[in-house]
């Protein structure tokens, strides 16, 4: 019994220990999860603590809004004084207040597609307090895990920004606009390769009107350049500067034709990216075009020049020459075995006085004797001569405007133009056609001035002359004005018509151009400045004939032979006949004779005083003197045509007897105010 009790006492001791334990270990237990716990909430609450921190603090605007109500539940001081709102505001508004009101539906759109908010950025407008737009970049997030109708929204202000990029881009969309409306062409290419990166319209136009998309597709040196080893040549210059300046070269259309231009650019510095050359391509066709009639001007010009310079020289030759033979006819009978060959002789100088006149007609160094008229008046006259020139075969159709200005032209001269016209049309028509001849009166812009140099603008009287002939080939055009040039055969043509229709057109402050097809027809157009001015009456002469009544005639010619056949002629018509080889000579004899000379006979162009300045000092010394004058050209001078406008008549070289006679006999018959 005592053994049973002692091992229940221990038993139990036992049991009360192990209970003791349990216990104690509980309690450890309860107090560590305890102290969790607090840790726990310690730390949520310093969480908590640290998110309002940074909510409050944070220098971009923030806010806590309810998906469902689109309420504002919380605002930062950022947003506050980004959006201008106060706080109580803010939490009293929606989100769509702040939103432009055409901007509200694209809103409730984006919540319904991003149901757990913008986790990427997104630029979107804002509305300030004050009406301005705030363009934000907003980030949207779930607030809390359990509450999925709440989200913290971040928003940056990105309104300088945006604004920038809209400038770049409006910047590129003008430059764009340049570069499409740009006249000349814009083109980017690989300096490393063969291709195109870009081509704008005008280039594209220039090329013969490829797609952009074609374009790209060509091989530039072979396709484009008209020579392949040009483009090479243009790259080695553009690797040793950099850049190219004024690059004249040709292009090679679609259709295969070329086109001169000029191409400046430069090439880019690569920085890893593949090296390109911009450049821009001016299209040259029409600068070539006026360089060319620029340069067929001059050329004509410097003709024109020696082809009166030999004229005169020949007609002095040529007045010794005629005056001689008709002396020597004068005094043998007509039976006489010298008679023929005289004849011959004057002959031949008549056919050369007509080839010096036709080269002086070129050279514009003809005498004119320009007077106001009506341009209709003298195609209608020539016309009636024209009928029996061209042949019953060709149709002479004539369409005059009735509203034509009158010009400034010497009729004779503009007779001879469309004689010489009519003429080549006539043999440009061997089976037949019609010849018309036209006139209107046209006004010439400065556009029309630009595309045909020298033209200047003005108002001007147009003569066409057109025909319905073979036409002229288009490598013909350039020469056909050109002196001595024919595509005639052998023996039928001088080639001086067209030189001569451009020398007197161009005398008289014309111009003339020329439009024609192989196998259309050929049309001439020539402009005469048109005047206010009034047609002027005809000096009225008397018809009578005079007989040499021992008149004192003073020759005044610096070309001794001409002085002594010019005196002869004269004596031998029964003048008294004085002689000067100068102006300031014959003013001395003029002195001695005290003033009693009744005509003097000069020369236009003298070495010393001229002609013109002999006959405006005679004017104030001797005003009873007539003076006649006489030359084979004129230096074009404005001084001289006027005295030849006053009333002094004018004796062209060379002139036969009878030509001398008519001309002093009506000189003599002037009145004596000069």
């Amino acid at each position: 019994m005592p053994y049973i009790a002692v091992v229940f006492v221990i038993a139990a001791a036992f049991v009360i220990l192990f209970l003791a334990l349990i216990c104690a270990h509980r309690g450890k237990t309860i107090k560590k999860l305890n102290m969790q716990l607090i840790e726990q909430a310690d730390e949520v609450r310093a969480s908590e603590s640290h998110q309002e921190l940074m909510f409050s603090v944070n220098p971009y605007p923030m806010w806590i809004y309810s998906r469902d109500t689109l309420r504002f539940l919380k605002v930062n001081d950022a947003a506050v004084l980004a959006y201008g709102y106060s706080r109580e505001e803010f939490l009293s508004m929606l989100m769509t207040d702040i939103r432009p009101p055409e901007d509200i539906p694209t809103f409730l759109e984006s919540l319904e597609a991003h149901p757990e908010g913008y986790k990427r950025p997104g630029v979107f407008r804002h509305r300030r307090k004050d009406g301005s737009i705030l363009m934000a970049e907003i980030m949207a997030f779930q607030y809390d895990k359990e509450d999925s109708s709440r989200e913290i929204v971040l928003a940056l202000d990105v309104t300088e920004r945006h604004r920038m990029e809209e400038a770049v881009r409006e910047s590129a969309q003008s430059l764009k606009a340049l570069v499409d409306n740009a006249p000349f062409g814009i083109a980017q290419s690989l300096i490393d390769g063969d291709r195109l990166r870009s081509a704008n319209p005008a280039l594209l136009q220039m090329l013969g009107g490829y797609t952009h998309e074609e374009a790209l597709e060509l091989s530039v040196s072979q396709q484009i350049y008209a020579d392949p080893n040009e483009r090479c040549r243009m790259l080695e210059v553009l690797e040793r500067s950099g850049r190219v300046e004024g690059w004249e070269t040709t292009l090679r259309r679609r259709n295969g034709t070329l086109v001169p231009v000029r191409i400046s650019g430069s090439a880019s510095n690569g920085n890893g990216t593949p090296r390109s050359f911009s450049s821009y391509v001016e299209d040259m066709t029409q600068q070539t075009r006026l360089e060319q009639q620029v340069r067929q001007v001059q050329k004509l010009e410097a003709v024109g020049r020696l082809a009166g310079g030999m004229a005169h020289d020949f007609n002095n030759i040529l007045v010794v020459i005629k005056l001689s033979t008709e002396l020597m006819l004068s005094d043998i009978t007509p039976d006489s075995p010298f008679t023929k060959p005289l004849l011959q002789i004057s002959s031949a100088a008549d056919r050369a006085a007509a080839l010096t006149r036709q080269m002086l007609a070129f050279g514009r160094q003809q005498i004119m004797q320009p007077r106001i008229i009506n341009l209709n008046a003298v195609v209608s006259e020539t016309s009636q001569m024209l009928r029996r020139v061209i042949g019953e075969d060709i149709e002479l159709v004539t369409n005059l405007a009735d509203d034509v200005e009158n010009c400034k032209l010497d009729p004779d001269q503009v007779a001879q133009v469309i004689l010489n016209l009519a003429v080549n049309a006539r043999d440009a028509m061997p089976n037949g056609g019609s010849l018309h001849l036209e006139t209107a009166g046209v006004n010439l812009d400065e556009a029309y001035a630009q595309e045909h140099p020298p033209v200047q603008p003005g108002r001007y009287v147009m003569l066409a002359v057109t025909d319905t002939g073979t036409g002229i080939e288009h490598s013909v055009l350039p020469r056909i004005f050109d002196p001595f040039f024919t595509t005639k055969e052998l023996g039928k043509g001088t080639g001086l018509g067209l030189s001569i229709v451009y020398g007197i057109v161009k005398q008289s402050g014309g111009y003339i151009w020329v439009y024609s097809e192989p196998g259309h027809g050929t049309s001439f157009k020539l402009y005469f400045p048109a005047t206010n001015a009034s047609i002027e009456p005809s000096l009225v002469r008397a018809q009578n004939s005079s007989h040499p009544a021992g008149q004192v005639l003073l020759v005044v010619e610096d070309e001794a032979s001409i002085r002594a056949h010019v005196s002869e002629c004269l004596k031998h018509l029964g003048y008294r006949v004085l002689e000067a080889a100068n102006g300031a000579a014959a003013l001395t004899v003029c002195e001695e004779m005290h003033g009693q000379v009744d005509l003097i006979l000069t020369d236009l162009v003298m070495a010393g005083r001229s002609g013109h300045e002999l006959a405006r000092e005679l004017a104030e010394r001797y005003p009873r003197v007539r003076v006649l004058f006489m030359s084979g050209y004129t230096e074009d001078s404005a001084g001289r045509r006027e005295m030849l406008l006053r009333g002094s008549p004018f004796l062209q070289k060379p002139f036969s007897v009878g030509d001398l006679a008519k001309a002093v006999q009506e000189a003599l018959l002037l009145p004596t105010e000069v």
